[in-house]
């Protein structure tokens, strides 16, 4: 399982783009997700992607996933080619740093749910063209698509072979995701498995999730069970580690990293052992 590791680094977001990566490498995580803004804001200042990708490459690194499309889903039918256009682009970067995988996300408020799939299959398409997948994220505080089943529904409508999902731990529970729901679900269609813990404190807080997210095993939820049903219908892909806390960013980046990949290394005892539940 650990070599199946990702550090995404929202974890520690506050920390330059070539840190992020070294410190990924130095935890131990053999995959790294980045952020598009972050990627950005480093070749604003004259970094090509070439130096980026050398960074990566020196870290002896993957890059798992790059984040994130928005905006595609509510979108007015006349500005959906700049929404294609911001894809071909994600892509492009995507495909420069030997990565397979963009995390697309729904609009929080209400949007369009019935043209979602239309748009969603667009999306793929652009996306197709440099053999880069689309993963469609589902977060619990949606409006829409926030659970696993009409996640699915979409990507299901959608009908592309680069569409699937990510499944991230905190959002699932807090969406009102079933365990149950999992076994409808091919593994191969899950491209990612977004981790981190929920604190406990009452619902409406956690619905600030920049605040009361924590390590794997440190909160409330069970993640026995889930491991297990991902592991029953053959997930395959990587577990990365996101925790969006803002005290987090007020800590050493080098121990929030540390301490991250030893929390998912608690979490493959559960895979194996049928007796425990969290």
């Amino acid at each position: 399982m650990r070599k199946r590791f990702c550090l995404n680094s929202a974890t520690i977001r506050k920390t330059p783009l070539e840190e992020q990566i070294w410190l990924a490498s130095e935890a131990g995580f053999p995959r790294v997700g980045l952020w598009f803004d972050d990627i950005e804001a480093a070749t604003s200042r004259g970094v090509s992607l070439d130096e980026i990708a050398g960074w990566v490459k020196r870290a002896k690194l993957k890059v798992e996933e790059l984040c994130f499309l928005g905006g595609w889903q509510s979108v007015e039918e006349g500005q959906f080619p700049l929404v294609l256009q911001r894809t071909r682009h994600l892509c492009r970067v995507s495909r420069a740093l030997d990565c397979d995988i963009v995390v697309a996300v729904p609009p929080l408020n209400p949007g369009s749910l019935a043209g979602a799939p239309a748009c969603l299959r667009e999306v793929c398409r652009a996306a197709a063209e440099f053999s880069v997948q689309i993963a469609l994220e589902f977060p619990g505080t949606a409006a829409e698509v926030k659970d696993l089943a009409t996640a699915w529904q979409v990507v299901s409508l959608a009908g592309c072979e680069n569409a699937g999902l990510v499944l991230d731990s905190f959002h699932f529970f807090l969406g009102g995701s079933r365990i149950d729901d999992l076994a409808g679900i091919p593994g191969e269609k899950i491209f990612l498995v977004h981790l981190s813990d929920a604190m406990d404190v009452p619902l409406e807080k956690l619905r600030r999730p920049h605040d009361f997210r924590t390590f794997p095993g440190e909160g409330t939820l069970e993640y026995g069970p889930l491991l297990r049903a991902l592991q029953d219908i053959g997930y395959q892909g990587a577990f990365s580690l996101e925790i969006w806390n803002q005290r987090l960013n007020e800590t050493d980046p080098a121990e929030v990293a540390r301490k991250g990949f030893e929390s998912l290394l608690g979490l493959e005892q559960l895979v194996s052992s049928p007796a425990t539940t969290k």
